[in-house]
């Protein structure tokens, strides 16, 4: 995300770039998407220094929206591959859908926040007033305990702002979340409906079924994951069939598969199972935006056992 702005600005950002790309105002896509349209056109009539001409306009275009600092670089990359596909709208709206799931994330949190750390505070608090009331401990003993109780509280939130402004901060924490049994697997989840999608774009513009695992991998977010998407594109060039490593990817686990009878035409292959990986990760949002709050109640016995060394001196 660039620095400083919401998940709620970004998708506002990229619904107006939809809504400009539809009315004809949004000037640089076109000229892009017109050198990309060049460019294939002369890769077909394999003029392969004028492709590479196209292929550099683009570039530059590309750079100059880099530079400019209001996309991040998977955006672009996200971009790339709607102009490579003929279909740049359909990517601003799939990257506000991803900051709109983001956003309604944020704010679930939020609200289930509050009653968990009004737990921690009261413990935090409460403890060394307990204390301090049966002469226990002096006041600047009983403040000195409630400040250290509170600390973390503090330090997790000093975390979570550092990752809204550093890149590089929230691409660690997120790294260690990948880590996380349940909340990994969440996760990669999440990639591979970008994935499909991607997967099902590049199908539909008629890129052989090669061409489309690799530019669909390609086009990813960063993230540990992103080998088994490279891998299964391997698997495939060298002779597999697509289904048998797709299902030995473990892309597709813990995904509720259409019906077959959904699945007769190949090419809707793809954009089925992203609606049903869609499906999958709303579940997880909501289940993991109610739990994790919780998971502050672990502070409980570190506050517990702090004050309790305080008796034991």
């Amino acid at each position: 995300m660039a620095s400083g702005s919401s998940p709620a600005q970004r998708f506002v950002l990229f619904q107006a770039l939809y809504r400009a790309s539809q009315s004809g105002e949004n000037n640089w896509d076109q000229v892009v998407a017109l050198l990309s349209k060049g460019q294939r056109t002369a890769q077909r009539a394999q003029l392969d220094e004028l492709a590479e001409q196209f292929a550099s306009g683009q570039r530059i275009v590309l750079d100059e929206l880099r530079e400019g600092g209001m996309f991040t670089s998977w955006e672009l990359q996200f971009m790339q591959l709607g102009l490579a596909v003929g279909n740049l709208a359909k990517i601003y709206l799939r990257l506000a859908e991803h900051y709109r799931l983001q956003s309604e994330f944020r704010r679930s949190v939020r609200r289930h926040l509050w009653a968990p750390v009004l737990v921690i505070v009261i413990c935090a608090l409460g403890l060394p007033l307990l204390l301090l009331s049966r002469d226990l401990a002096t006041m600047p003993q009983a403040i000195t305990l409630a400040i250290a109780g509170l600390l973390p509280l503090g330090v997790a939130y000093g975390m979570l702002l550092v990752a809204q402004y550093s890149s590089g901060f929230r691409r660690r924490c997120l790294a260690v979340a990948y880590r996380l049994p349940a909340l990994g697997s969440a996760l990669a989840q999440y990639q591979s409906y970008h994935y499909m999608n991607h997967l099902a774009d590049c199908i539909s513009a008629d890129f052989s079924l090669p061409q489309a695992l690799k530019q669909s991998a390609r086009r990813l977010p960063d993230a540990p994951v992103n080998n088994r998407y490279f891998k299964l594109a391997s698997d495939v060039e060298s002779g597999e069939r697509f289904s048998s490593a797709l299902l030995r990817s473990g892309i597709l686990n813990g995904v509720v598969m259409p019906p077959a009878s959904e699945m007769r035409d190949a090419k809707q292959v793809p954009a089925l199972l992203g609606l049903a990986i869609h499906r999958s990760c709303e579940e997880q949002l909501v289940f993991w935006a109610g739990w994790l709050p919780w998971l502050l109640l672990g502070l409980l016995p570190y506050i517990v056992v702090l004050n309790a060394l305080f008796l034991g001196r």
